[in-house]
């Protein structure tokens, strides 16, 4: 109960912000808002009343039938609620402006069931009946997500991808999201498979090549001339062993080679919370080499660009407005900062060590019906 209490808040605000962003061709009825306003106070069920009697007082042909289902299943009180005027959007009104958006919340409550088969009929619907929806970027992104729960990272990064070229300028926390999942993606497996081979002990026959060229380089100087037959004598000498001695390839040293550094990726990246360990906490191969190897001095460096973890709670074009959240927040006890000189001005709180501690954080936040991601903090 608690956990569905949580998750209809943070549809509710969802809910309101895409409202607000469509208002020139869905206009919102000022009674939505009102029911709104109440259920955010902790008044839920003059909220809920409030939308029941607009259910009740209005024909169910009328373009604000399907309009007050929508907002009665986003301030439901359980799931089931919800999910019964979602799927009475979807299958009695499919043409209704809010039926695409319905979609996306079943999809969504399948998810948080566990249902990760049934969330994607719903999100391939979107995609399949209503191919100009304003959905469409939002429901690719919890596509790829559903399909990384489900290890088909193929696909993923596919869908991923799709809903990176999707969104509009004016996405902006969706974008951030979006890059950050797509980290999950083998973006840099290519150029480590290309470079493998280089530190592979040498070859049998590279070996005897080497070995005939440096011969034939001194046969063929002129401090040389003089003792032709002791070089011969020499060069037969070395081709022997080699011929005969299988342990010349084992016997060569195979870190004469600098071993290929993997890149770390940058920290203005990480805007969104992945579900896998983050690259840069693997361990890395230059930990068995001498200290005076430049890979270390490369992975100290790198180690000091970031400081931990923060929470990211939004973002905007313009500074005025991230100041003013920041300000907000402050004024409530949270340590809020804007990060980025540039848009977009990221509003986040907090710089913790660990990724735990940073989730820990999250939990907290979102217990106060505020909604975040974990992202990497930036050097300071």
């Amino acid at each position: 109960m608690f956990r569905w209490m949580v998750f209809s808040c943070a549809l509710a605000v969802c809910a309101s912000t895409e409202m607000r962003a469509q208002a020139t061709s869905r206009p919102t009825d000022p009674v939505f808002v009102r029911a709104q306003a109440l259920v955010s106070d902790g008044n839920g069920a003059a909220g809920r009343a409030l939308i029941d009697s607009v259910i009740a007082a209005t024909p169910a042909g009328a373009p604000l039938y399907p309009q007050a289902l929508f907002w009665r299943a986003t301030l439901a009180a359980s799931a089931a609620d919800a999910e019964s005027d979602y799927r009475h959007i979807v299958v009695d009104y499919p043409l209704a402006p809010q039926a695409e958006d319905a979609l996306l919340r079943l999809a969504q409550l399948e998810l948080a069931r566990g249902d990760r088969d049934g969330a994607l009929i719903h999100l391939q619907r979107i995609q399949r009946d209503y191919p100009r929806s304003k959905s469409l970027a939002r429901a690719s992104y919890w596509t790829a997500r559903v399909l990384f729960e489900k290890n088909d990272v193929t696909n993923a990064c596919a869908a991923n991808a799709k809903a990176l070229s999707q969104t509009d300028s004016g996405q902006i926390e969706l974008r951030n999201q979006i890059q950050y999942q797509g980290q999950r993606c083998p973006s840099v497996a290519p150029a480590v498979t290309t470079a493998a081979p280089v530190s592979d002990p040498v070859s049998p026959s590279v070996t005897t090549t080497a070995s005939s060229t440096a011969t034939t380089a001194v046969t063929n100087s002129p401090a040389a001339s003089s003792s032709s037959a002791a070089v011969e004598r020499e060069r037969v000498k070395v081709s022997t062993a080699d011929t005969a001695s299988p342990r010349v390839p084992a016997t060569s040293n195979p870190v004469a080679t600098p071993p290929v550094a993997r890149p770390t990726p940058p920290a203005q990246a990480n805007d969104a919370k992945p579900s896998i360990v983050d690259p840069a906490k693997t361990p890395k191969p230059v930990a068995e080499k001498p200290a005076t190897k430049p890979a270390v001095v490369a992975t100290s460096a790198t180690a000091t660009k970031t400081s931990g973890y923060s929470v990211q709670v939004a973002a905007y074009n313009h500074k005025v407005d991230a100041d003013k959240l920041v300000s907000t927040l402050s004024k409530k006890g949270y340590a809020a900062r804007v990060d980025g000189s540039v848009a977009p001005f990221r509003v986040r709180i907090g710089r913790y060590t660990t990724e735990n501690e940073a989730e820990d954080a999250l939990k907290q936040i979102k217990s106060k019906h505020m909604d975040g991601f974990v992202v990497r903090a930036p050097e300071r």
